[in-house]
């Protein structure tokens, strides 16, 4: 009995342990405060070149991917934590995992599925980073046709 108890702690402890890819705490900027303590801090900002890229008409079942591109205009390191979609239909194939250096570019690539999507879409994807406010969203929008289009 001892001995699974010092096994499942171990396992514990280095199951605690993560890896973060070079990203640490002294990266992230925190915002100035409501009161505007801290108003001078300076922070990132993502420009996208469009947030919204329509893939005009495409037939039911097509794959559509597009480089959503952006440059980092503020003045602090970027960092993009998550890009995530409400639709499983709508997957997000890559994104920087490094600091984006102030004026530098990047691109988060984006692919949606039309499988069974028939009709109008606008598909909207947020991409959460350590800028004010922390959730940028970009979209991809379209008409799908299916064989039950008129």
């Amino acid at each position: 009995m001892r001995h699974l108890l010092i096994i499942s702690l171990a396992v514990f402890l280095f199951a605690c342990e993560s890896s973060h890819d070079g990203v640490n705490t002294d990266m992230i900027n925190i915002p100035s405060s409501a009161s505007g303590e801290g108003a001078e801090a300076k922070l990132p900002e993502i420009t996208f070149d469009i947030s919204e890229f329509d893939y005009g008409t495409i037939a039911e079942g097509e794959v559509v991917r597009h480089n959503f591109k952006f440059q980092n205009t503020g003045d602090a390191p970027l960092l993009i934590s998550k890009v995530e979609s409400t639709c499983g239909c709508t997957v997000m194939k890559d994104w920087p995992k490094e600091p984006i250096q102030p004026g530098e570019n990047g691109e988060i690539v984006v692919e949606f599925n039309s499988s069974k999507r028939e009709g109008s879409q606008r598909k909207k994807i947020t991409v959460l980073a350590n800028t004010v406010p922390t959730k940028n969203l970009i979209y991809m929008t379209g008409v799908v046709v299916g064989p039950n289009s008129q």
